[in-house]
């Protein structure tokens, strides 16, 4: 009876950790939607997350060392505005959570800290897997300096020493240093490390060096730094840019010290580098490789959450169109509406879905362990139907105008799946014949990708493709009945809605009867562009929604994309807020909710208006 009842005690904790995991993967996330709604505020330069250990272990000492290092980092930062840092902070201690979401909102990142409770446990495993949810589903997005690539980067201010995350107790003598609580804290980090820098500044009483060493050591790119180099780290990505530019000039010279420091002076003759800074230079130019080209970036999963990853055959590809299926149990999570397969869970049986309106799930396909046979979503011909997005999660592709990466698509004319979109600039693809990768769309001006037709004869057969693929591993093989009249422009073959299904709240997004023909156009991608990624556009923009102001003789006028850009930005924020607009070398303030702009050197007033969706006036 002993052995049998010892025998439980991993099993429980293996549970546990099983349990907590799921729950902290949900939290993260939910926090990529929040990252994504609030991408208004983001910065266009590299992305950091700073994970900041507030457990009771620090001490006071600990504590005010990190709130000097951390903010002598930000400062650094807001020394060089033209890098545009983006940066996030969390939390781990009594409250373990996001205290601050991507921003360049420099001043108040500072401030974060002034109102925390510090104290409690060191759940730092539920810290990273929390900062998951700065990376996936298009939470933030990787830079490019040059021909560099720059990946979201770790800042990790700790004692070194987790507790166990899978136990919540406000008592901190009974949440205690463990080795399974560095276990689980080591193979977080090691996932991480795989593609993103881990910078460790160790701050406390009697921080753990070993442990805080192997998390930094086993990162790309990741090293220790000591609370007095922080204001150093704070220019690692102004030193990067540097480095950038001596690369694309140098060739094979990178270990030469000597013309590394010669080449700096003599392409920033008015720029001043400090020994240290010249050090760091010459150390990112000899390890150039950590910034892997575009074309070498491999698709990665979430840490555990396996995103993106296609590991079962007999389950719809990535990439697929589905709706809810037959065993469907979840509410109004989908909005009614259609969504797209965008990974294959790690249990077998389940898929993560994104839906079109952006929230990401998983769902039952098939058996699991727990649950035998069944289907919460099914396939289905039902294309993509953009709003205002230039591209989004689900769209069909081909080769553009500056494809360059040989026949990864297959060959000429070959239709890919859109299965996810990293930020401004980029997205990842999956082929028809299964190869995944990340192309450009719209960074720096240039477009691997087109838009296809989703009507096309190639489309449609591309889709029947996905339904006669998934039909196999489902029920009765029904997969097309529930919708294939959708993306024909033909009466839908739905079944009537039942009374329960009306009763549903659909207000966020009515479901889309699709017509054919309307669908989203090329020509219209460079026009949503924000202005540091256009080449060659037009001076007035054909965004669906364009600003008018109107001059003394009554005539509308079309404001500049530029400042129509700048004018949805702000409304989108806040439509009642003001902006500053230049209109023939003249400063308006445009008051949005009273539908004026006032000239700031006369005070003349005259009315604007909002034109949506291609309206008339």
């Amino acid at each position: 009876m002993k052995k049998h009842s010892y025998l439980k005690v991993p099993i429980k904790m293996a549970e546990r950790f099983k349990t907590s995991q799921d729950l902290w993967h949900n939290q993260a996330v939910y926090e990529a939607q929040k990252h994504r709604r609030l991408r208004y505020q983001h910065g266009r330069g590299p992305s950091n997350i700073f994970i900041l250990d507030t457990s009771s272990s620090i001490g006071d000492e600990g504590v005010q060392r990190m709130k000097d290092a951390f903010t002598s980092i930000i400062d650094e930062y807001s020394k060089h505005p033209d890098i545009d840092e983006n940066v996030a902070v969390i939390v781990c201690g009594r409250q373990t959570k996001f205290l601050r979401y991507f921003s360049n909102q420099y001043e108040d990142i500072k401030r974060c800290l002034d109102d925390v409770d510090f104290g409690g446990p060191s759940p730092l495993t539920a810290a990273f897997i929390l900062s998951t949810g700065g990376l996936m589903d298009g939470a933030s997005s990787i830079c490019m300096m040059g021909n560099l690539h720059f990946h979201q980067r770790f800042i990790l201010f700790s004692d070194g020493r987790p507790t166990d995350f899978t136990i919540s107790s406000p008592d901190d003598s009974l949440v205690l240093e463990t080795d399974e609580a560095k276990d689980h804290l080591l193979q977080m980090a090691v996932n991480l490390g795989r593609i993103h820098p881990i910078f460790c500044i160790p701050v406390g009483r009697n921080p753990d060096m070993t442990l805080l060493e192997f998390i930094s050591g086993q990162s790309k790119g990741g090293k220790i730094i000591h609370s007095h180099e922080a204001t150093q780290l704070g220019k690692c990505s102004y030193n990067l840019k540097a480095a950038s530019v001596l690369l694309q000039t140098m060739k094979n010279d990178c270990n030469d010290r000597e013309h590394i420091v010669t080449s700096l002076a003599l392409l920033f003759p008015y720029t001043e580098y400090t020994e240290r800074d010249q050090d760091d230079i010459i150390e990112m130019c000899s390890r150039k490789t950590l910034f892997c080209s575009n074309h070498d970036v491999k698709i990665e999963v979430n840490v555990e959450m396996e995103m993106f990853k296609e590991t079962n055959p007999l389950m719809p590809t990535l990439g697929s169109r589905v709706r809810r299926g037959r065993d469907w149990q979840w509410g109004n999570q989908d909005n009614m509406g259609p969504g797209t397969v965008i990974g294959h869970y790690k249990e077998d049986g389940w898929l993560h879905v994104e839906w079109d309106t952006g929230s990401v799930s998983n769902y039952r396909y098939g058996s699991s362990q727990s649950e035998l046979n069944k289907y919460d979503v099914k396939v289905c011909i039902e294309p993509r139907i953009l709003g205002n997005e230039i591209i989004a999660t689900g769209c069909l592709v081909t080769r553009g105008t500056d494809w360059e990466w040989d026949d990864q698509d297959g060959g000429a004319g070959n239709i890919g799946s859109v299965i996810s979109v990293q930020g401004t600039g980029f997205v990842y693809v999956r082929w028809r014949h299964g190869f995944i990768s990340q192309y450009r769309f719209g960074w720096h001006g240039k477009f691997d990708l087109q838009i296809c037709d989703p009507f096309s004869k190639e489309a449609i057969e591309y889709f029947k493709d996905q339904v006669r693929n998934a039909a196999l591993n489902y029920p009765n093989g029904d997969q097309a009945s529930f919708n294939e009249g959708y993306a024909l422009g033909l009466p839908s073959s739905r079944p009537a809605i039942s009374e329960k299904a009306k009763s549903v709240d659909t207000s966020t997004k009515p479901i889309l009867h699709v017509v054919k023909g309307k669908y989203f156009k090329n020509s219209e991608v460079v026009d949503k562009l924000p202005p540091e990624h256009q080449k060659g556009r037009p001076k007035i923009s054909l965004s669906m929604n364009q600003w008018f102001w109107k001059d003394d003789k009554g005539k509308w006028n079309p404001y500049s994309i530029e400042m129509n850009d700048r004018i949805n930005e702000c409304y989108k924020r806040d439509p009642k807020s003001t902006v500053v607009v230049t209109i023939q070398d003249q400063c308006y303030r445009v008051v949005m909710s009273k539908s004026l702009h006032i000239n700031l050197s006369t005070k003349d007033v005259s009315e604007v208006k909002l034109v949506n969706n291609g309206g008339s006036f």
